[in-house]
Parts: C-alpha cells; sequence; structure tokens
C-alpha cells in the first residue's frame, strides 16, 4: 500500500524523524561527492590555529567588510574553544562585534541576511539579553523592532526605562532558520562572545529572557521555572553583575498568564536600579 494512502506508516516515518532530530542528526546524505578527508584535514587547521600565536587566530575574525571565507568544519569543542579565544581578543565592543561577524565556526553564519549585535545604549546599567532576532528583525535588519520587542518596551516603560536606557542584545546575532530554538551546542559557541560583552559592557543588572540567554550566562542547571524570581551572580572575566530570569517574550505573548510574574519580578528590578 502507498505511504500516502497508509495513515498508520506516515506517523511511524514522523516519530523516525523526530527521533532523528532529538539525537542530532540534521544532516542528509546527497548526490554530490565528498572528500572526507579533505574535510578532517580542515578540522585539523582550526584545532591548529587554537595553539598559534594570536596574529593567526583573528584570520578568522578578518575586518568588516572583508571577504568571507568558508568555514572549515570543526568539532564542536574545537568550535567553542576558537570561539573563547577570539572572543577575549578583542579589547573593546567595536572589536567585539568585529569578530563576532567574522567568526565563520558560528552557527548560522551566512544562514542570515543581517547580522545584529545590539540595539540601544552603548553602555548602560541594565542589559538585556533575548535569544535572537525574529523575522521582523531579519527582514528590516534593524535589531529589536519585532512585536517581542514592543512587549519589551511596554515592560520597561512600565518601570520607567526605554530602549536608550539599557543595553539590547541577542545570544545569537542572526536569525535561527525557521526561528528554531538553538541547540545547547550552538549556544555553548555563542556563549564566549555573549560573557565577553557583559564584561565589556560592565552592566551591573542583566534580565535574562528565556533558556538561551540563561544558559549562556550561568552555570546552572535548574529549569526556568525554578530560577525565575531568584537574583542570579553573573560573573563574566573581571566583572560581576546581577542576572534576573524572566520567561522568553515569545512565551508570554502567546501565554498572558506568565505576565504577572514578569510584572512582580520588574518591580523588583526597579528596586535593584534605584540602589545601584
Amino acid at each position: 500500500m502507498p505511504i500516502e494512502t497508509n495513515p498508520n506508516q506516515r506517523i511511524a516515518l514522523a516519530a523516525l524523524l523526530e527521533w532523528y532530530v532529538e539525537n542530532g542528526v540534521d544532516l542528509a546524505l546527497d548526490e554530490t561527492p565528498h572528500n572526507r578527508y579533505a574535510e578532517c584535514q580542515e578540522a585539523e587547521a582550526v584545532r591548529d590555529a587554537l595553539h598559534s600565536p594570536p596574529s593567526a587566530a583573528t584570520t578568522l575574525a578578518s575586518p568588516a567588510g572583508a571577504p568571507r571565507i568558508a568555514p572549515a568544519i570543526a568539532m564542536p569543542d574545537d568550535a567553542i574553544k576558537l570561539a573563547s579565544k577570539v572572543a577575549h581578543s578583542a579589547k573593546d565592543l567595536q572589536q567585539l562585534a568585529e569578530n563576532f561577524a567574522q567568526f565563520a565556526q558560528a552557527p548560522f553564519y551566512g544562514m542570515a541576511e543581517h547580522f545584529l549585535f545590539h540595539a540601544g545604549a552603548e553602555r548602560a546599567k541594565l542589559m538585556i539579553l533575548d535569544a535572537a532576532p525574529g523575522v521582523q528583525e531579519e527582514t528590516t535588519g534593524a535589531a529589536f523592532c519585532g512585536q517581542q520587542a514592543q512587549l519589551l518596551r511596554n515592560m520597561l516603560r512600565a518601570i520607567g526605562k526605554n530602549f536608550d536606557s539599557a543595553r539590547l542584545s541577542y545570544v545569537s546575532p542572526w536569525r535561527p532558520p525557521g526561528n528554531r530554538p538553538m541547540t545547547p551546542i550552538e549556544i555553548a559557541i555563542f556563549a564566549p562572545f555573549v560573557r565577553r560583552q557583559i564584561e565589556l559592557a560592565q552592566p551591573e543588572i542583566i534580565l535574562l529572557f528565556g533558556e538561551a540567554p540563561v544558559r549562556a550566562t550561568l552555570d546552572v542547571n535548574e529549569s526556568l521555572s525554578k530560577l525565575r524570581g531568584k537574583w542570579q551572580t553573573v560573573t563574566c572575566g573581571a566583572h560581576q553583575g546581577r542576572a534576573l530570569v524572566f520567561s522568553s517574550l515569545e512565551a508570554m505573548l502567546k501565554s498572558p498568564a506568565l505576565k504577572p510574574a514578569a510584572w512582580r519580578d520588574l518591580r523588583s528590578v526597579a528596586e535593584a536600579l534605584l540602589k545601584e
């Protein structure tokens, strides 16, 4: 019986695909021959860069406007180590943005049209960290301009703040394909850039909206539901600040029942800012 007319087979195939995705199988074989030996050599070259002088590492962080080089395939651990090296080589926020924009080992590199690093103030006591740009941000090329950003504006306005009085940034400066959630490995590769940004911007209070910002900044294993409403210490290099965990902006738009808890936590943020 053809698959199209057999619902049991369709269900079984859908379950198999879901199982593949959950186990990290996201690349199908194609009809084009691949030189796997050459790809392994490229990965070894990336590993060698981790142990070379700093000037060699900056080849993956070329100045803005330079032509992009096709990324070599690297194991996740190597990509994380290289991300840490490239992020910490930045002396200021501008250099960090340039390094980040040219980091070819980053997830979604080359998949999105716009690199959206931050919005709002360059430096401020308050920092907002969201997961990634959305459809409207990708369409317009402007960070924090969509429906979720409007909710954030309203939340800040409720405590006497606005986008000009806070630094707003993303874990991923590129929109993930299909707006899908980031995997733990992807977050781990982005984390050194997030943490270096916090170290250089030196915010006193950081609002973490959703799973990706929490995992990129906090060394904790608890679920978001257990972390919400509890102040956390964030240590990034020589800088130490405090963070408060919120549900993602997307979740709050979909579930208004989450907003009362967010309002309670916003009042806590307002009190903390007055004391700083």
